[in-house]
């Protein structure tokens, strides 16, 4: 392996666990339920369903996703539930789920 290879793979490790660091003390500001939903999309991150740019906004409860397949996924803490707005090729598709129904965000979420 070259050294600038190994670099990058360093550098890319470094970054990811220091993102994942910075996300838990954003997760300090939503409700427990809310909260346990973004840890769950931040797992499909990392099994790469969905991309890396991820924004998470604690002050409005709003999360956008990407998904592999370049959908935008918008999630708003909706108090009782979250929102999910799908979003690509000029479509748009909403939903409301429990904040427990991970399995119902997820298929919504990668569907069509």
């Amino acid at each position: 392996m070259k050294n600038t290879e190994l670099k990058n793979q360093v550098i890319s490790i470094f970054e990811e666990i220091e993102q994942d660091l910075k996300t838990e003390i954003m997760l300090e500001g939503l409700s427990s339920s809310y909260a346990k939903l973004v840890k769950f999309l931040l797992s499909q991150v990392k099994t790469e369903k969905f991309k890396k740019n991820y924004d998470i906004d604690t002050n409005s409860g709003r999360l956008v996703f990407t998904t592999k397949g370049g959908k935008k996924i918008v999630f708003n803490d909706g108090k009782i539930g979250v929102t999910a707005m799908k979003i690509w090729k000029g479509k748009k598709t909403s939903d409301f789920f429990d904040y427990k129904d991970h399995k119902g965000i997820l298929k919504f979420s990668l569907a069509g």
